[in-house]
């Protein structure tokens, strides 16, 4: 496993668990007081930042060669398919909003979803396309 892998996975990892610990957050605290107070449970959402360490967490090999065309394509291509989805989360919640709830809440809890919530499907998506290509380029498929 490469590098990258190893970076994608654990971007998964944070992003897979802090997705989970906001949601139930946000559920615990909507049925004991309600949504406004539900807003709040979107502070769990800042601990995500901890996927900016992935880099420092694994280093370089010093000497080799660890980044060539092949690789270059692969991350292009996998950030490509992040931000498209991205432009489709953003689409589908802010439409969700539109028509669903009233314009206060879009204010207070509807923007933090689209924009975080635009923020982690980059990094899920990214990260699970980048595997999936490492995965069949690694069967000469």
């Amino acid at each position: 496993m490469n590098r990258a892998q190893k970076i994608a996975v654990f971007n998964l990892v944070v992003f897979s668990s802090v997705s989970l610990i906001t949601a139930v957050a946000v559920t615990i605290l909507y049925y004991i007081w309600g949504w406004p107070e539900a807003a709040r449970g979107m502070g769990f959402v800042g601990l995500g930042g901890l996927a900016g360490l992935s880099p420092l967490i694994f280093k370089k090999d010093p000497g080799t060669v660890t980044f060539d065309e092949r690789d270059k394509l692969i991350h292009r291509t996998s950030i490509l398919a992040g931000f498209a989805m991205s432009y489709l989360w953003f689409c589908l919640t802010g439409t969700v909003f539109a028509f669903l709830f009233e314009p206060l809440l879009f204010k207070r809890l509807g923007l933090p979803i689209m924009i975080f919530g635009g923020a982690f499907v980059v990094g899920i998506v990214s990260s699970v396309v980048l595997l999936i290509l490492y995965g069949r380029s690694d069967k000469n498929e």
